[in-house]
């Protein structure tokens, strides 16, 4: 997305980042579990948790303190960044799964972003599609795997444009829902100067539970000849900074869907390549990590997963390359990473103890090969590397 022209825009940022800056040890509370859940998405229901915006003074002001979130790689509906919280559209399930998650599955929570509750925001005060700018559109086959990096220019496209294409997308079912509800949720990408973020779908089956017939068919007919199918994972999204070049790399879920195992696989070695070298250390921190969420998932039997994902986070940019970035957060740890559980507009209540969906277990345990694959690889050209200095020696 574009980096914010308005002063009104520059000083809210700059103010959240500051107040981040000098209190980000501490965590914000999770909202208390209601009694009394909203069970639908009817816009006149009342929830005990809802933020309602105040009402409008000055439109500009009002439209520059809701902007799309500059760092989403994927979705299907725009997400939006207020005061530091991003804004996502409700959907019942994922909201049942954030009000509930703490009370019947508190093991899962540290895994999870923070839920803050609900705002309500109308249509007419969310920003607008940039007109003039280009959005991430449906390529060729050949093209997509060939030129899969989307490379923009540092000025126009310092950020994402994900956001705005899914508002293109949806801009004619966000009208017809002038005022519509979000969760609220925590920023996890505050901490980073310029933060690389992958996102990975989970699992080998792509529909929920309440879909019906067609819809079920149709996600099964896109899933079949993907990395869903053979891996249970699916690149989604992904952006990773160059400091050299001073701008993102971005990979959709278009050149997701047409990737390989291998083309998966050398994928998310990119992510974790920073100057043409494996950053072994942070494959560690993350796999054990995934280690860890995959014990906990594989126990518990009050949530069913399908079609959720792992977001990786880490700092794209050394400290000493900081310097010279406008804006943002100056972050001292080049070694920062942040592994998360999202999407659960699919996720439902496991009423009959099964546990977790076999192919969800499967994408989970694939993921860590994978890790344990680049890591392995990185050793022995190490090893390699500490041979032949040796023999010249």
């Amino acid at each position: 997305m574009n980096v914010p022209s308005s002063s009104v825009e520059n000083e809210s940022e700059e103010r959240v980042i500051s107040e981040f800056e000098g209190q980000h040890s501490s965590s914000h509370p999770l909202s208390e579990i209601k009694s009394s859940m909203t069970k639908d998405l009817n816009f006149s229901s009342k929830i005990q948790d809802v933020e309602s915006l105040p009402e409008k003074t000055n439109q500009d002001v009002k439209r520059n303190d809701i902007r799309f979130y500059r760092h989403q790689v994927a979705g299907h509906y725009p997400i939006f960044w207020k005061s530091g919280v991003i804004c996502k559209p409700i959907q019942k399930n994922e909201h049942e799964f954030y009000l509930e998650v703490q009370k019947y599955a508190p093991q899962l929570v540290r895994f999870v972003p923070k839920y803050l509750g609900v705002v309500v925001m109308e249509y007419e005060e969310l920003p607008q599609t940039p007109k003039g700018k280009s959005t991430p559109t449906k390529v060729s086959t050949e093209e997509k795997v060939k030129h899969g990096k989307k490379r923009e220019n540092s000025d126009a496209y310092p950020f994402s444009q994900w956001g705005p294409h899914c508002h293109q997308k949806k801009r004619k079912a966000m009208q017809d829902r002038p005022t519509m509800r979000y969760i609220r949720l925590e920023d996890l990408t505050l901490p980073f100067s310029r933060p690389n973020i992958l996102d990975i779908k989970i699992g080998t089956r792509v529909y929920g539970i309440g879909d019906d017939p067609q819809k079920i068919k149709r996600k099964i007919a896109k899933s079949a000849s993907t990395t869903s199918h053979s891996l249970g994972l699916r690149l989604c999204g992904m952006q990773v900074f160059s400091s050299q070049q001073n701008t993102y790399t971005f990979r959709n879920k278009f050149y997701g869907r047409n990737l390989n195992e291998s083309g998966l696989e050398e994928a998310i070695e990119e992510f974790f390549t920073h100057d043409g070298a494996l950053r072994s250390r942070i494959v560690k921190h993350f796999l054990k990590q995934i280690l860890e969420l995959l014990d906990v998932v594989s126990k518990q039997k009050t949530f069913q997963f399908f079609s959720s994902s792992l977001l990786f986070i880490c700092e794209g940019c050394q400290p000493t390359d900081q310097k010279r970035l406008h804006g943002g957060v100056k972050n001292g740890d080049f070694q920062r990473i942040d592994l998360r559980f999202i999407d659960f507009a699919q996720a439902a209540r496991d009423i009959e103890k099964k546990g977790v969906d076999k192919g969800f277990l499967q994408g989970l345990q694939n993921i860590v090969s994978i890790l344990r694959k680049l890591s392995e690889q990185e050793r022995k050209r190490k090893r390699s590397v500490n041979n032949n200095v040796s023999k010249v020696e």
